[in-house]
């Protein structure tokens, strides 16, 4: 189901996650009445967006009673010029317990597939099937040899024994999706937090979760590759970085390279710091390049590169959307960043990107006032914003246009 709508302010209560096409219009995925949508701009005078059921007809197929409850998605950086392929996982429950689904490598030049992508079932199979499971959290890297999807989830959610666990989902080979644990070598106590998938130099072609931690005094955060590419019956290893003075890190976000090794970025005590991919071996200290208040608190962090620059967004716990970007080549230069502002006030989620092919970068911000996309002019620098529209809910999915 489609209806092209003009954009409007209609509540949200759901996850968005923003995307883009081949040639640079928005790609919105977000979740209403328990079916997942990918609402796509039509550029014009006037921008439209069109909205696109990618769930129902294969929820509908295998658990008629199942409602998507959370979903991830992902666009492996561009190779050779190409766009990046789109992967998308979705989270569908059946009341009792959660089954996952992959739709991988979907082509971002050409969006055919939008009307019944290819779902793939990825039934447990770690071991015994538990009483039931519930899947916290979906994430798929965005390298563009491989997607690596990890899950966080608890076994037998709900009974005394319900214990936390995280897998990868060994998919998209040519073979039957495969659960594989993922534990941390060494047990150190703590449960860590995945920030970010990634891979540091020398990874050997499989990613990695960039994990952080606390207890008391002790900050961890660690580098941790989802598998020993050596010997699969082999723990992988594991590397402990640091932030000068021991800081515990705020939030964490990768920032993928065309060769699918990632830099790291890292906001804590009101200052941005950068792990190179070279420099993220055992006791890697992070390098401090940009010091503002206006980092102070920051509770979600995304980085992209994009057409010879990085940009990094910060979300704070005040509510207030941080920007800063710098040329790629000069990242390790503190003088290279832009001073530090303030987009937006009084939001609650974003979901940002660099534009490819333009100098521009935009952002999908949630407010009270519902959803707006703030654009960077790349003449001015000046950020204009405007509605967008969303899934006008009757309980049946999407109403037409009045």
């Amino acid at each position: 189901m489609s209806n092209p709508l003009q954009a409007d302010n209609q509540p949200m209560e759901f996850k968005f996650d923003a995307r883009q096409t081949d040639a640079g219009a928005a790609l919105l995925f977000s979740i209403a009445d328990g079916t997942l949508y990918m609402t796509m701009e039509l550029p014009g005078l006037v921008t439209e967006w069109q909205h696109h059921d990618l769930s129902s007809a294969r929820i509908r197929r295998d658990l008629p009673n199942g409602r998507c409850t959370d979903f991830a998605t992902a666009q492996s950086v561009p190779l050779g010029g190409e766009a990046g392929a789109l992967h998308l996982a979705m989270v569908v429950s059946d009341g009792g317990t959660d089954h996952l689904y992959l739709s991988l490598s979907n082509p971002a030049y050409a969006l055919g597939w939008r009307a019944a992508p290819t779902w793939i079932a990825c039934p447990f199979n770690a071991g015994p099937p538990p009483a039931r499971m519930l899947i916290t959290r979906v994430q798929i890297g965005n390298a563009n040899d491989h997607a690596f999807v990890v899950i966080d989830a608890v076994i037998d959610a709900g009974m005394p024994r319900a214990r936390p666990v995280r897998y990868y989902v060994e998919a998209g080979r040519g073979t039957a999706p495969r659960w594989v644990e993922h534990k941390v070598p060494g047990d150190i106590g703590v449960r860590m937090i995945p920030s970010s998938l990634g891979r540091c130099r020398g990874g050997w072609d499989v990613d990695g979760l960039y994990l952080t931690g606390q207890a008391g005094d002790r900050v961890y955060m660690l580098y941790a590759p989802l598998y020993n590419p050596f010997n699969l019956r082999q723990p992988p290893w594991s590397r402990h970085l640091e932030i000068p003075g021991k800081l515990a890190p705020e939030a964490v976000a990768a920032c993928r390279h065309a060769d699918n090794t990632s830099d790291l970025y890292v906001t804590t005590g009101g200052a941005l710091y950068y792990f190179s991919a070279a420099n993220q071996n055992e006791g890697a200290q992070g390098l401090r390049i940009v010091a503002a208040p206006v980092f102070e608190g920051v509770k979600q962090l995304f980085v992209a590169r994009a057409d010879g620059h990085v940009t990094v967004w910060g979300l704070t716990q005040a509510g207030q959307v941080v920007h800063t970007r710098a040329d790629a080549a000069y990242v390790a230069d503190p003088d290279a960043w832009s001073a530090p502002d303030v987009i937006l006030t009084d939001v609650d989620a974003i979901a940002p990107f660099p534009q490819r092919g333009h100098a521009d970068d935009t952002l999908f911000a949630h407010t009270a006032a519902g959803l707006v996309e703030v654009v960077r002019s790349s003449s001015n620098s000046v950020w204009i914003g405007h509605d967008v529209v969303l899934p006008r809910q009757d309980g049946r999915g999407i109403n037409p246009p009045n």
